[in-house]
């Protein structure tokens, strides 16, 4: 008995297409980013649909509601919107370029970065973003007691419904690779999803498995 979740990243958005670190702003998907969302709708059209859930941002909302829009079988046209599925918050470097985020955790972890991507590759996603956090001028990135908490209620909350249920979450690249990091395999290293990508995840009442990671079929 299990629950199996499918971790969207959403489409492609304008901060996506110039390398800028979103969060929690929020730019609008592109062409691409609609395209992203149809592809994966696709790609989940034969999947049975239990629950569908998103971040509270708006390029999630939208994703969720693009891949779900012409399901066979989907009675839900909405999802349900949730907090904890948020991006992670990057403070002060949201908006910044993602190479201007690296540079100054690359100052505190004494080596040069040019992306997050190469920060987290080098630490593990628990101590990259608390560099981030450290290096962050007002101190307002999440860090990883934050984002622990917040995973775990997370899991929690999908871990409580039904057995046997077959979970949509359409939500953001850096937390699920967050989860990915928490939960899944120590020895590999998890790289930032690509827009329309999927993780799958299955929960039962002991485990948290990642059976997939950064793909695009079920």
């Amino acid at each position: 008995m299990a629950i199996t979740v499918y971790f969207v990243r959403h489409g492609e958005t304008y901060f996506n297409r110039f390398a800028r670190l979103q969060g929690w702003s929020d730019t609008p998907l592109t062409e691409k980013g609609i395209e992203n969302a149809q592809k994966i709708g696709e790609v989940l059209a034969d999947l049975r649909i239990d629950y569908l859930f998103s971040s509270d941002l708006k390029r999630a909302v939208d994703t969720a509601r693009i891949l779900i829009a012409n399901h066979p079988t989907a009675t839900m046209k909405e999802p349900v919107q949730k907090k904890f599925f948020r991006e992670v918050f990057y403070g002060s470097f949201e908006g910044h370029s993602n190479e201007e985020g690296a540079i100054w955790a690359s100052y505190l972890g004494e080596k040069r970065f040019r992306r997050i991507g190469e920060v987290v590759d080098e630490f593990g996603v628990e101590k990259a973003h608390d560099l981030l956090k450290a290096a962050d001028p007002a101190h307002l990135a999440e860090d990883s007691r934050e984002l622990n908490t917040r995973v775990e209620q997370a899991i929690s909350f999908l871990r409580d419904l039904p057995d046997n249920s077959n979970v949509v979450v359409a939500t953001h690249g850096s937390i699920i690779q967050y989860i990915a990091g928490m939960y899944g395999d120590a020895r590999r290293k998890y790289e930032n999803l690509h827009n329309g990508a999927l993780m799958k995840m299955v929960l039962d009442k002991e485990q948290t498995t990642v059976a997939s990671y950064n793909q695009f079929t079920l």
